[in-house]
């Protein structure tokens, strides 16, 4: 955006925004999905998806920027969580690996960065839109032949009161909500502070790249892992990685320690992610598993991303990188305190048995 004129208060605002209205977008879907048909929602929501994404083709002035991001964040919040769902079900009754499921979305954002590099640098950024709305479009054709999961159950979902009225549910959410946020500094302008302190694109993208790569080598091998530690350890030490990876770029982009730190986004984003989604499947009624969901991808991504880049987009210019990357690093260290309480609720196994019946 800035290519675009836009200053960096329009990114924070304009991620935000598109990450804010996650917040109502998934638990009406998840609602709609748990007392109708899941796949359904997520056709109809993808097909939405596809078509509010040809607004970004007619111009690219602030305004049109978040009216769009709006409609189509709403209607993308819709598909992203319910799959999510509908795979860990999948894959839970064929004994299957969700990590390696997963990984596929991975390589899908390393193909697109590798192969629309070289694409603009020859036919410029305005061909940017064109691909996003073609791929929504193959996108959409693909979800028609998804698996429907599992049969609907005969007992009625829980409400969401009666969800929240957990606290198990409540410690889990905030774990979640908290990690998000403290990625906003790094989602809404890590690209920035990288070429401000002087590299490259080329060096930039390879640096994303490895990041990437090193959540793919991970989501690969989650499900000994998951098995070996169990899903409260890999969450809260996650938290403690993230702690550090902020910490690290708070004080310097010294190449060696920030390759390091690019490395570490196997846990912060590919091992908790894995771990989280994984956590909302077990601990959700099978009757709402689609609300769960729904709510774990609107509070964290939703509340505690976009609060996170909001943030950011507000104090970059005015703290600092360095600075706004040390509040990054106490908004996941405070993540590991609520990760070793929400723990708590998860150490006996029966438990969670017991919130199923």
């Amino acid at each position: 955006m800035t290519d675009l004129g836009h200053p960096p208060e329009a990114i924070g605002l304009l991620a935000a925004l598109a990450l804010g209205v996650k917040v109502l977008g998934p638990p009406v879907w998840g609602r709609l999905a748990d007392r109708g048909s899941r796949y359904r929602v997520i056709v109809l929501t993808y097909l939405a998806t596809a078509i509010a994404s040809t607004v970004f083709l007619f111009g690219s002035s602030l305004y049109l920027l978040l009216f769009t991001a709006v409609i189509y964040s709403f209607f993308h919040a819709g598909p992203l969580s319910l799959v999510e769902a509908t795979t860990l079900e999948v894959v839970t009754k064929h004994n299957g690996d969700y990590g390696r499921i997963r990984l596929w979305g991975s390589w899908g954002f390393i193909l697109f960065s590798f192969g629309l590099g070289p694409i603009t640098d020859y036919w410029g950024l305005g061909l940017i839109p064109y691909t996003l709305v073609a791929l929504l479009f193959a996108g959409y054709l693909i979800t028609i032949f998804l698996p429907k999961g599992d049969p609907k159950p005969t007992q009625i979902s829980t409400s969401d009161r009666k969800l929240f009225n957990r606290a198990d549910v409540r410690w889990f959410y905030l774990t979640a909500l908290l990690m998000q946020f403290s990625h906003g500094a790094y989602y809404g302008f890590m690209s920035i502070y990288m070429e401000n302190s002087g590299y490259s694109k080329t060096v930039i993208g390879l640096l994303w790249s490895v990041g990437v790569f090193s959540e793919v080598i991970f989501m690969h091998h989650s499900g000994p892992i998951l098995a070996r530690f169990g899903l409260s350890a890999i969450i809260t030490g996650s938290l403690v990685l993230a702690t550090i990876r902020w910490g690290i770029y708070s004080v310097t982009l010294f190449w060696p320690l920030l390759i390091i730190g690019q490395i570490l986004h196997a846990a912060t984003f590919g091992a908790f992610h894995v771990a989280a989604v994984k956590r909302v499947f077990e601990m959700a009624p099978h009757a709402s598993r689609g609300t769960a969901q729904a709510w774990y991808s609107a509070l964290s991504f939703g509340v505690g991303g976009g609060f996170g880049l909001l943030l950011s987009g507000y104090l970059f210019e005015r703290i600092g990188a360095e600075a706004l990357f040390a509040i990054m690093a106490c908004a996941a260290g405070l993540g590991v305190v609520v990760s070793i309480r929400s723990a708590k609720y998860f150490s006996d196994k029966t438990q969670l048995r017991k919130h199923h019946g």
